[in-house]
């Protein structure tokens, strides 16, 4: 029985842990007792119309995606949970797990749909994106984040609240990145159409600074792999978005999942028939790309046009 006290996950030996666990953890694994006490699978679940897939569920108990109370509420009571003391304490677990994540602290510039996407890039076991336009997020430097934030500020906003918007929105950029420069990073793979390289982000100094970055990191960084379209591929080299990227997860933990950016939004793609059209396209964009040698002749190229 849930109480009011200071919540601690118990691991399987039975001994509680002397760290207090995320109220996310707490919650994902009193679901998946309570679940397991009723003698249910993660597809029982689903199929008595209790959520919508399996992945999501996994997720939900495994911590890896923001709760809402909603669907909490809903499980809790498909196993069985009419206790409104407990019920009561359930949502406010839903309510602490939103400060818990690091990106807590960042809600007025991270909304609902970003969320999702950072709470599950740190389990990925590799991450493979597609972008027509800019730099990948994982890969921008301050100033050009901070240059192309600025220019997709909201209107109607004056010269101190854009600065603070874009200042917290590159914040919140710049710790994602620590993704690729921990101990054990995904392998990271970004497919980026020449006209990437080209678009005048930020001016001369920022795009310099940016492409050297880039060259770097396929030069030195084994887990990150990029590969440049160049301009004199045709019409096989059009894909089905402007920006895809496909999270890949170990074995036994949740379903793969495409994530596209779309204009003030993202949009995720779990459907296994849809997310098998995406993963192929992904694959043939990173065939039809500029190899590693040619890829890095690009960018030096590139870089040295600006240095005149």
């Amino acid at each position: 029985m849930l109480s009011g006290q200071p919540l601690f996950v118990v691991p399987d030996d039975g001994k509680p842990s002397s760290i207090q666990a995320g109220a996310g953890r707490v919650l994902g694994a009193r679901l998946r007792r309570l679940r397991e006490g009723q003698g249910l699978r993660l597809a029982d679940v689903v199929a008595a119309g209790a959520i919508g897939s399996v992945a999501t569920l996994s997720r939900i108990e495994n911590a890896a995606t923001p709760l809402r109370e909603e669907t909490v509420l809903i499980l809790a009571r498909h196993y069985g949970i009419s206790d409104t003391a407990e019920l009561d304490i359930m949502v406010g677990l839903v309510e602490k797990s939103r400060t818990d994540a690091w990106w807590g602290a960042f809600h007025d510039v991270v909304p609902g749909w970003m969320e999702r996407l950072i709470s599950v890039e740190a389990s990925a076991r590799s991450i493979r994106t597609y972008q027509l336009q800019y730099i990948p997020g994982l890969l921008q430097t301050g100033p050009y984040a901070r240059a192309l934030m600025q220019a997709h500020c909201e209107p109607g906003m004056d010269a101190a609240q854009i600065q603070r918007n874009v200042e917290r929105r590159s914040d919140v950029r710049l710790i994602r990145q620590r993704l690729l420069q921990g101990s054990s990073p995904p392998q990271y793979y970004a497919v980026m159409d020449e006209n990437v390289l080209v678009r005048n982000v930020g001016g001369t100094a920022v795009m310099r600074e940016q492409l050297r970055q880039l060259y770097s990191w396929e030069e030195n960084r084994e887990h990150v792999h990029l590969r440049i379209i160049p301009f004199d591929r045709g019409a096989e080299a059009l894909a089905p978005a402007a920006s895809m990227t496909h999270l890949a997860f170990p074995p036994g933990r949740e379903m793969d999942m495409m994530y596209l950016e779309v204009p003030d939004g993202g949009t995720y793609v779990t459907n296994p028939q849809d997310l098998h059209r995406y993963k192929l396209a992904l694959t043939s964009l990173w065939k039809l790309a500029a190899n590693r040698t040619e890829t890095l002749a690009i960018l030096d190229r590139r870089i040295k046009s600006m240095e005149g």
